[in-house]
């Protein structure tokens, strides 16, 4: 990746602005298909304890690509060849991971509302789907933070991460159990998604704090 890539000065935007509309319609592709592919990595080995750290090797990041900094430089053999891309939010290992396991707690809570039938109600349904939302959002916008050096920012994004997370495991529990024994295997990918969420949520505050003390 090379300098010119990168945001200068007063420039507010990604560094490539001889782009048009087809360019960057091919960019969100192709990052459609990296949320795809560490979503496939991820259900590969959901039965892991290690799940995430496994997924993301898969996928050439190292640790430190969790935290704030320097975008991870693309890695893997199908990049190669490829062209040389700008440095958006979207490359950001945080941001492929909150939109691959937000579409994880989409597809796993629609299974949980199928197999029970009735027995949840719709403005339980609704206050879940608002509050993964809400966990999803509040990840991107503390990478976002992280990328403008605004670690402080960062922290109560994250935070507000934590209160979602916490509120969409309350909500959760208060499903009946009718419905949970319905689909137990989707509630517990749901409950599991939610605490991998949240230890994302944990690393990247302890990396904002730590780079916030050498500041």
């Amino acid at each position: 990746m090379h300098d010119g890539d990168q945001p200068q000065g007063d420039f507010d935007g990604s560094g490539n602005a001889s782009w048009g509309e087809a360019d960057w319609a091919g960019y969100l592709l192709r990052n459609d298909h990296e949320v795809g592919r560490f979503l496939s990595y991820y259900n590969e080995v959901k039965p892991l304890p290690d799940r995430l750290d496994i997924s993301a090797r898969r996928m050439g990041w190292e640790n430190a690509d969790w935290g704030p900094g320097d975008p991870p430089d693309d890695v893997t053999d199908e990049d190669n060849d490829g062209p040389d891309l700008p440095y958006c939010i979207h490359q950001h290992p945080v941001y492929i991971v909150a939109r691959a396991l937000g579409i994880q707690l989409t597809v796993c809570f629609r299974k949980l509302c199928q197999d029970s039938g009735l027995a949840i109600n719709a403005l339980t349904a609704a206050d879940l789907m608002h509050s993964f939302w809400d966990v999803e959002h509040q990840m991107i916008m503390a990478i976002n933070a992280t990328d403008t050096g605004d670690m402080s920012l960062a922290l109560v994004h994250m935070k507000r991460g934590l209160s979602a997370i916490n509120y969409s495991i309350g909500l959760l529990a208060q499903i009946p159990d009718e419905a949970r024994l319905s689909s137990a295997e989707a509630t517990s990918e749901l409950e599991a998604t939610l605490f991998d969420l949240r230890e994302i949520c944990l690393r990247v505050m302890a990396d904002c704090r730590w780079d916030g003390s050498k500041s």
